[in-house]
């Protein structure tokens, strides 16, 4: 696994579809399965016109399987 680098903020960051698809490398087609399947969290319920806010903890516990 890669070394993690801890910052007491990084949970308080949030990113959108297109930041989360090109971390994890995948569309934001495959972010939307993501999040219609519940393996990542959004802050917002998915609503026409409104930004997806993934938080940066969902987006850990996904990658490192912390759930």
């Amino acid at each position: 696994m890669p070394e993690r680098v801890s910052d007491p903020h990084d949970d308080l960051r949030v990113f959108r579809k297109s930041e989360v698809a090109e971390r994890l490398a995948v569309s934001e087609d495959t972010v939307d399965r993501l999040i219609a399947a519940g393996d990542l969290r959004t802050l917002r319920p998915r609503k026409r016109g409104v930004v997806v806010q993934i938080p940066a903890a969902s987006l850990r516990e996904y990658i490192y399987g912390e759930r």
